[in-house]
Protein backbone atom coordinates (compact mmCIF):
# COMPACT_ATOMS: atom_id res chain seq x y z
CA UNK A 1 0.00 0.00 0.00
CA UNK A 2 2.73 2.39 -0.46
CA UNK A 3 5.72 3.22 -2.94
CA UNK A 4 8.18 1.36 -0.64
CA UNK A 5 5.81 -1.51 -0.84
CA UNK A 6 6.30 -1.35 -4.51
CA UNK A 7 9.70 -0.93 -4.73
CA UNK A 8 9.95 -3.91 -2.56
CA UNK A 9 8.38 -6.66 -5.31
CA UNK A 10 9.76 -5.11 -7.72
CA UNK A 11 12.95 -5.55 -6.62
CA UNK A 12 12.37 -9.00 -6.01
CA UNK A 13 10.79 -9.41 -8.99
CA UNK A 14 7.89 -10.74 -7.36
CA UNK A 15 5.18 -9.23 -9.73
CA UNK A 16 4.48 -9.08 -13.17
CA UNK A 17 1.66 -6.50 -13.62
CA UNK A 18 1.54 -4.31 -10.49
CA UNK A 19 -2.51 -3.97 -9.86
CA UNK A 20 -2.52 -1.31 -6.96
CA UNK A 21 -6.18 0.56 -6.10
CA UNK A 22 -5.80 4.61 -5.67
CA UNK A 23 -7.78 4.44 -2.84
CA UNK A 24 -5.51 3.05 -0.66
CA UNK A 25 -2.24 3.88 -2.05
CA UNK A 26 -2.66 7.25 -0.65
CA UNK A 27 -4.28 9.05 -3.71
CA UNK A 28 -3.68 10.28 -7.02
CA UNK A 29 -0.14 11.40 -6.38
CA UNK A 30 0.90 8.24 -4.15
CA UNK A 31 -0.57 6.40 -7.18
CA UNK A 32 1.72 8.40 -9.71
CA UNK A 33 4.84 7.92 -8.44
CA UNK A 34 4.19 4.04 -8.46
CA UNK A 35 3.66 4.22 -11.85
CA UNK A 36 6.69 6.22 -12.70
CA UNK A 37 8.79 3.54 -9.88
CA UNK A 38 6.70 0.65 -12.08
CA UNK A 39 7.97 2.19 -15.71
CA UNK A 40 11.71 2.35 -14.67
CA UNK A 41 11.16 -1.44 -13.71
CA UNK A 42 9.50 -1.80 -16.94
CA UNK A 43 6.49 -2.98 -15.11
CA UNK A 44 3.38 -2.81 -16.70
CA UNK A 45 0.53 -1.05 -14.36
CA UNK A 46 -3.07 -1.81 -14.15
CA UNK A 47 -5.12 0.59 -11.53
CA UNK A 48 -8.25 -1.26 -9.67
CA UNK A 49 -11.59 -0.42 -10.98
CA UNK A 50 -12.64 2.35 -13.34
CA UNK A 51 -13.68 5.32 -12.01
CA UNK A 52 -12.12 8.31 -13.87
CA UNK A 53 -9.00 9.13 -11.49
CA UNK A 54 -7.98 6.07 -12.86
CA UNK A 55 -8.34 6.55 -16.28
CA UNK A 56 -6.29 9.85 -16.01
CA UNK A 57 -3.69 7.68 -13.78
CA UNK A 58 -3.78 5.37 -16.94
CA UNK A 59 -3.23 7.88 -19.59
CA UNK A 60 -0.33 9.28 -17.92
CA UNK A 61 1.84 7.24 -18.06
CA UNK A 62 4.25 4.80 -20.19
CA UNK A 63 3.23 1.55 -17.89
CA UNK A 64 0.21 1.59 -17.94
CA UNK A 65 -0.93 0.20 -21.50
CA UNK A 66 -4.76 -0.43 -20.50
CA UNK A 67 -7.41 0.51 -18.30
CA UNK A 68 -9.64 -1.91 -15.98
CA UNK A 69 -13.10 -0.93 -17.33
CA UNK A 70 -16.65 -1.51 -15.54
CA UNK A 71 -19.62 -0.61 -17.53
CA UNK A 72 -22.28 1.54 -15.75
CA UNK A 73 -25.16 -0.95 -14.81
CA UNK A 74 -28.29 -0.85 -11.87
CA UNK A 75 -27.38 -3.05 -9.25
CA UNK A 76 -27.31 -1.99 -5.13
CA UNK A 77 -24.04 -3.20 -3.99
CA UNK A 78 -20.22 -2.35 -5.24
CA UNK A 79 -18.81 0.45 -7.20
CA UNK A 80 -22.28 1.83 -8.43
CA UNK A 81 -22.56 4.35 -5.56
CA UNK A 82 -20.01 6.42 -7.97
CA UNK A 83 -22.04 6.49 -10.71
CA UNK A 84 -25.08 7.59 -8.25
CA UNK A 85 -22.87 10.92 -7.16
CA UNK A 86 -20.70 11.95 -10.48
CA UNK A 87 -21.41 12.49 -13.94
CA UNK A 88 -18.97 12.67 -16.78
CA UNK A 89 -18.05 9.17 -16.64
CA UNK A 90 -16.70 8.28 -19.88
CA UNK A 91 -18.69 5.32 -21.76
CA UNK A 92 -16.30 2.97 -23.77
CA UNK A 93 -16.82 2.80 -27.76
CA UNK A 94 -15.29 -0.28 -29.36
CA UNK A 95 -13.23 -0.96 -26.00
CA UNK A 96 -11.70 2.43 -26.08
CA UNK A 97 -12.36 5.57 -23.81
CA UNK A 98 -11.56 9.06 -24.66
CA UNK A 99 -11.58 11.56 -22.11
CA UNK A 100 -12.27 15.20 -22.88
CA UNK A 101 -9.93 18.02 -22.42
CA UNK A 102 -12.72 20.58 -22.61
CA UNK A 103 -13.81 20.33 -18.74
CA UNK A 104 -11.78 21.41 -15.86
CA UNK A 105 -10.10 19.01 -12.98
CA UNK A 106 -11.15 15.18 -13.61
CA UNK A 107 -14.27 15.64 -15.73
CA UNK A 108 -16.98 14.90 -13.12
CA UNK A 109 -19.55 17.08 -11.87
CA UNK A 110 -21.71 16.14 -9.23
CA UNK A 111 -25.19 14.60 -9.20
CA UNK A 112 -28.19 16.11 -7.67
CA UNK A 113 -30.86 13.85 -8.82
CA UNK A 114 -30.44 10.30 -6.24
CA UNK A 115 -29.61 13.33 -3.13
CA UNK A 116 -32.99 12.60 -1.74
CA UNK A 117 -31.72 8.78 -1.13
CA UNK A 118 -28.97 9.60 0.66
CA UNK A 119 -28.35 10.48 4.62
CA UNK A 120 -25.96 13.47 4.58
CA UNK A 121 -24.68 14.24 7.55
CA UNK A 122 -22.57 17.23 8.78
Amino acid sequence: FSLYGFKQLLDKKAVSVVQYDTNRVGGITAAHKINALCEAYSVPVIPHAGQMHNYHLTMSTLASPMAEYFPIFDVEVGNELFWYIFDGEPIADNGFLQLRDDVPGLGLTLKTEYLDQFDIIE
